[in-house]
């Protein structure tokens, strides 16, 4: 046969089998009563309203064929029958059989409100909110088989909506009721048909536009192949018929329509039933191409993939095959990486490694996983620091005026003439020629949390730091760093340098052994404070091994402590009647370490990192 006549033929035949398989579905007659219920002015505005929006929605659908009232109130008025009021189901069942009717929505209105909210306005008088109306909606939507005379499904719907007037709020309301009812209703009904060509990853269907079938439409295709005789929409899909791929809606015509497959279509052909389904999808995806840090995948927009989507790369692993009949029974995959897509084109999208590099191979499977948001990190490490003091080593005698706060020296000569004159005045004596100067270096504590994102390795943390200023029992030191680094693979994955900038607050203790605070204070502090707003730069280096890191930090602060205060009555009580206190400053030269700096720190330490994912 010249080649030409054959290309003609195939062009015959496959028309044929579009007409014929197109014809092989019927689409459901539904009509839709009023519904009734409605409390307040206006119910038979408010009822056909919402009759009208889902006869509108169930049109426009183009899945079933809607009887309309005029039709049903002609045959009514034929049998001589009534539909008002309370509906009699025998009746609508009666009616409905009589006009070709298959299913009917009932409905009735279980509560209706609407309440106003006053604009909202500043202390300028200028309005930041601007009023509106608030409605609450509730019905009971019931969907009838006419052949059986059985309500084939009931549900409970509700919206709540905003207008600028009860009608607009109202209106809106039931649009969002509308929609739950012919998206309920499509439920119920899923679109069936078969594949009618195959072109690599991209099929056709005999169903389209004039039947229902959408852009971003999901079907499962089924591993059955009815007749050519058969009614599509009647095939029951029992448990036992197995799913052999998945596809998206990517085109429509009047009576065909294309799709992607993806996933392992491996065993799709022609003449497969496929079925529209609801249920999320996880898309799948093969690697066509692999670089050190990206991979390009074979799915695209086409597929509703998005920048951001995460995926899991699967290794394919010796299969499950009988021994004796060398019969394949299931493939096996074990998951060695993940990637995130940053690029999305129409038919494919690109995408970066965040876990796995070493281990990813062009031609590996991906599966859709919940979206990966990075790392959590907890750390515990251990560490020196450098210290710079100055200490305080004088012998004075002082007249201590806790009236006015005030402390004065006194010369050992005054020192008889003043004991136990005036009121409010005090004399002690005040001796630190025996204390030491601190150490140069200190031991720090360090616990740490720390979250990681995949793409930019950008680490945004929290230190909470103990630092050991030596043995001297009347000081304590602790502050909380707050940071933000960079990962820089030098071996991508498992070594890493990492630049720190970041700002921190220090807060130091130190007992003044004399009984100068205990007296300025009367009683409310025995000890001065000194607080410190500090910045810091650094270096960390990782090493990761697994869920395990294990890292070291080189660090400069502007950690200074050099203003001490204590607390004092400050005249005031809380609504509980307790003594409020305030912040007083104390003169250095009373303090007997006046000038504390911590500026440089290294510290070892191991964490943990756990894989953050988060649900849709």
């Amino acid at each position: 046969m010249p080649h030409k006549k054959r290309i003609a033929l195939c062009l015959l035949l496959f028309q044929f089998l579009i007409t014929t398989y197109s014809e092989n579905y019927q689409k459901q007659n539904v009509s839709v009563l009023p519904f009734s219920g409605w409390k307040g002015q206006n119910a038979d505005g408010f009822q056909s309203a919402l009759t009208n929006k889902i006869i509108h929605r169930i049109i426009n659908s183009q899945r079933f064929n809607v009887i309309d009232r005029v039709n049903l109130e002609r045959i009514i008025e034929e049998q001589n029958l009534q539909l008002s009021g309370v509906i009699d189901e025998d009746t609508v069942v009666q009616v409905g059989r009589l006009a070709g009717v298959q299913r009917c929505i009932i409905g009735n209105f279980t509560g209706n409100s609407v309440e106003y909210y006053p604009a909202k306005k500043n202390d300028q008088g200028e309005i930041i909110r601007p009023s509106y109306y608030e409605s609450n909606v509730g019905a009971t939507i019931r969907m009838l088989s006419v052949e059986s005379g059985h309500y084939d499904k009931s549900v409970e719907t509700y919206a709540r909506e905003r207008g600028e007037n009860a009608d607009a709020a109202f209106s809106k309301a039931l649009d969002k009721l509308a929609e739950s009812v012919v998206t309920e209703f499509e439920s119920q009904f899923p679109i069936q048909t078969v594949i009618k060509q195959i072109d690599h990853s991209t099929v056709t269907i005999a169903r389209g536009k004039d039947s229902g079938v959408k852009i971003g439409m999901t079907f499962i295709i089924y591993q059955f192949q009815p007749l050519p005789n058969e009614i599509f929409d009647e095939i029951v899909i029992n448990d036992d018929i197995p799913e052999n791929g998945v596809m998206k809606i990517t085109s429509i015509d009047a009576q065909t329509a294309k799709g992607r497959l993806f996933g392992d279509f491996s065993e799709v052909v022609v003449g497969n039933l496929v079925r529209e389904t609801l249920r999320p999808i996880k898309i799948e995806a093969n690697i066509l191409e692999k670089s050190f840090g990206g991979i390009t995948v074979n799915a695209g927009a086409d597929l509703g993939l998005t920048k951001g989507a995460t995926f899991k790369v699967m290794k394919r692993q010796k299969d499950l095959t009988d021994p004796e009949t060398g019969e394949v029974h299931t493939n096996r995959f074990k998951p060695v990486g993940t990637v995130m897509i940053t690029e999305v084109h129409q038919t494919f999208s690109r995408g970066r490694i965040a876990k796995g590099r070493y281990f990813i191979r062009r031609g590996m499977k991906l599966e859709q996983t919940t979206p990966f948001y990075g790392w959590l990190g907890l750390t515990i490490s251990y560490g020196m620091f450098s210290l710079k003091s100055e200490t305080n080593r004088k012998q004075e005698y002082f007249k201590v005026d806790k009236w006015n706060s005030t402390i004065t020296p006194v010369s050992y000569t005054e020192r008889d003439s003043l004991v136990n004159r005036g009121y409010g005045h005090t004399i002690i004596s005040m001796d630190y020629s025996n204390k030491d100067n601190l150490p140069l270096t200190g031991f720090l504590i360090q616990a740490s949390a720390y979250l990681r994102k995949p793409i930019s390795q950008i680490s945004i943390g929290a230190d909470f730091n103990y630092y050991n200023l030596g043995e001297e029992s009347d000081l304590t030191s602790l502050g909380v760093d707050l940071k933000l680094s960079k990962h820089v693979g030098i071996l991508p994955e498992i070594l890493f340098l990492s630049p720190i900038i970041g700002f921190g607050f220090g807060h130091c203790q130190q007992k003044i052994s004399s009984d100068i605070v205990q007296l300025l204070s009367e009683g409310n502090d025995d000890n001065v404070t000194a607080q410190s707003y500090h910045f810091i730069v650094g270096l960390d280096t990782k090493l990761k091994l697994g869920k395990l890191v294990a890292w070291a930090n080189a660090s400069y602060k502007t950690l200074s402590f050099t203003n001490w205060k204590y607390q004092v009555d400050s005249g005031t009580r809380s609504d509980d009647g307790k003594i409020l206190t305030e912040d007083k400053s104390i003169d250095n030269k009373y303090v007997v370490y006046p000038s504390i700096k911590i500026p440089y720190a290294v510290t070892i330490g191991i964490a943990g990192e756990f894989d953050i994912h988060f649900l849709n």
